[in-house]
């Protein structure tokens, strides 16, 4: 494998065969440059991506945070997968990267968003939520941030999700897919705007709607009451106006088509990010 470029010490963009692949390994691109080998066996994680789409999405958000982001998630990763005994496809990268790096700036803005699924993580998926704790302890080594104990469970649901994924019934899939595509119509619709399906905000906002309709239909509802925040729920309201009434037009569709009602700290949650759809928006006019 050749070095295409060198993020940092740590981080490589390589040609492996006429593919490009990341590497994630500690000292890999130390004084090394452009164009030279890369032996496999100094390297932690190699990662490759079966879609083009993938390293688009890569590059956007390399371009926006540390590569350090990239090679803490990698760490975790790595754990969960001789933990779990299993493999996760090359997108978790950048889900748990950007999941980090939202939670760390949302940490900084003392904005707490509370895990709706806590108390059935931690008895039904030990093991990922095990996982997720640990995670916490590496972020806060890495970053001096300490994360509330919802994020071991946002951080466990990612693995949860993609160990799960391809043992979904079809009849569940599709039901599931329609869904998160009749959420989409109604975004689109009420900020009169066509989704960029290759924009980092886009993909933001379609991984946490796979978790918001995973949810919403699940029939098993947690046992403790809910702890909303309302000084929250009410600075999300007048701070994001716009996007604060398109979530209410998705709460009451769930209303009328699943008979679910969408919790306040949810519809909190989807708040932002549409918000950040619509900050991306502005940016490209």
């Amino acid at each position: 494998m050749n070095i295409k470029k060198i993020f940092n010490n740590n981080v490589l963009l390589a040609d492996n065969n006429g593919h490009e692949v990341v590497l994630i390994g500690k000292g890999l691109g130390f004084q090394k440059k452009v164009g030279q080998h890369i032996d496999e066996a100094a390297v932690d994680k190699i990662y490759t991506p079966t879609e083009a789409r993938w390293l688009t999405l890569f590059d956007e958000l390399i371009s926006d945070i540390s590569p350090q982001y990239f090679e803490i998630a990698s760490q975790i990763i790595k754990s969960a997968e001789k933990q779990l005994q299993t493999k996760f496809n090359a997108y978790l990268l950048i889900a748990i990267t950007d999941h980090i790096h939202f939670a760390i700036q949302r940490t900084a803005d003392n904005i707490v968003i509370r895990n709706e699924l806590l108390w059935e993580i931690q008895h039904f998926y030990p093991q990922e939520y095990a996982i997720g704790v640990s995670a916490l302890q590496l972020i806060k080594a890495s970053f001096g941030v300490q994360l509330v104990d919802d994020e071991a469970g946002f951080i466990a649901l990612k693995f949860v999700e993609n160990r799960t994924s391809a043992q979904d019934s079809n009849d569940k899939g599709v039901q599931m897919t329609k869904l998160i595509g009749d959420i989409l119509t109604i975004v689109q619709y009420q900020l009169q705007v066509h989704l960029d399906e290759d924009s980092i905000s886009y993909q933001r906002f379609l991984v946490h709607l796979r978790f918001f309709v995973e949810r919403i239909s699940r029939d098993q509802k947690n046992n403790t009451p809910e702890e909303t925040d309302d000084v929250l729920y009410q600075h999300i309201f007048k701070k994001y106006p716009q996007a604060f009434n398109c979530t209410q037009k998705i709460t009451q569709f769930v209303k009328n088509t699943l008979n679910k009602q969408v919790t306040l700290n949810e519809q909190v949650y989807v708040t932002i990010h549409i918000q950040r759809i619509i900050n991306e928006m502005s940016q490209q006019s």
